[in-house]
């Protein structure tokens, strides 16, 4: 929990960087969006603690991280088309967080379609 706050961190203050650097509009812009897609990286649905000290997904949880996943990603690919040639976008960073995004839709969609939800 503490390695993933420290990475956010870390990732903001690169992007921030990124800013601080850049001088024009669509650097600024293009890192909003991208901040934007982080927090909703951050704040999807990771279920409840259970007994074994494992994370229960419910078919509520499951089905809003497939929704909110897909919104990220179809910042991300926004993102892409109108700001691929800035500092921010071209970023590890960003590379990481797209990565991240696709991973996590992939896993929540298998489950969504094992399950049956």
């Amino acid at each position: 929990m503490i390695k993933q706050y420290v990475a956010a961190g870390m990732i903001g203050l690169v992007m921030c960087g990124s800013v601080w650097a850049a001088s024009n509009e669509d650097e600024a812009a293009a890192l909003a969006s991208l901040t934007e897609v982080q927090k909703m990286y951050e704040n999807r649905p990771q279920g409840t603690f259970n007994e074994a000290g494992t994370r229960t997904l419910t078919k509520k949880d499951i089905n809003d991280c497939v929704t909110q996943m897909t919104e990220a990603k179809n910042k991300l690919d926004a993102v892409k088309q109108q700001y691929s040639s800035t500092k921010a976008y071209q970023s590890m960073q960003t590379r990481m967080l797209t990565g991240q995004v696709r991973g996590r839709l992939a896993t929540c969609k298998q489950t969504k379609d094992t399950l049956g939800y």
